[in-house]
């Protein structure tokens, strides 16, 4: 089962921008789905590039997909994701709409017993995590289709199923700005690699 995740990271480029929050963002933290009467407001973070490229994918760390992705996944009715339309303020009168994939139900799915991490203190987060193993178990508790795409509890991990990968990369042109790395490749410096 393990086998069957990748970790979703954004694609490295130095082209495309880093998203920031243009409001309050402490709703989102919040297991659960939040009300929303407008789009939120995102901007690009520090440093803009340049020539900036928006992609049909860009990080909060929560996942921000363009239109075109939300339209691919949202038939699926993923379980436990909530889609908010986010205005991103690119320039001076260019504001672009994505959507912000809200995975407001984390999973605890590492298997702490195999997975070799750093825990605060408090144990109640983590301060690195060397290497992710996910608990079988406890996956094969939930049916597929509540865990086709999940936030892991115990990290800001975003785990996505083969599934939803391959209906991804399955799209023409396929999406840029996405990465996916198999769970058993990834650690908390895959971002830099």
């Amino acid at each position: 089962m393990e086998g069957e995740y990748t970790v979703l990271m954004r694609a490295r480029s130095q082209h495309h921008p880093l998203l920031v929050w243009n409001q309050d963002y402490l709703p989102f933290l919040k297991a659960g789905p939040v009300n929303v009467a407008e789009p939120v407001q995102l901007r690009l973070g520090d440093p803009v590039p340049r020539k900036p490229v928006m992609a049909d994918h860009h990080a909060l760390p929560a996942p921000v997909v363009s239109p075109r992705v939300r339209d691919v996944l949202a038939p699926l009715d993923l379980h436990g994701v909530q889609w908010v339309p986010a205005d991103v303020q690119v320039g001076e009168g260019d504001v672009r709409r994505y959507w912000l994939m809200h995975m407001w139900r984390p999973i605890r799915a590492m298997d702490r017993a195999r997975s070799v991490f750093t825990a605060a203190p408090s144990g109640h987060f983590l301060l690195s995590l060397d290497k992710l193993v996910l608990d079988d178990a406890v996956l094969s508790e939930i049916p597929l289709r509540e865990r086709l795409v999940f936030m892991l509890e115990e990290d800001t991990v975003h785990l996505v199923h083969r599934t939803v990968v391959d209906r991804l990369m399955s799209m023409t042109p396929p999406p840029d700005g996405l990465r996916f790395v198999p769970v058993e490749e990834w650690d908390d410096s895959a971002g830099f690699r």
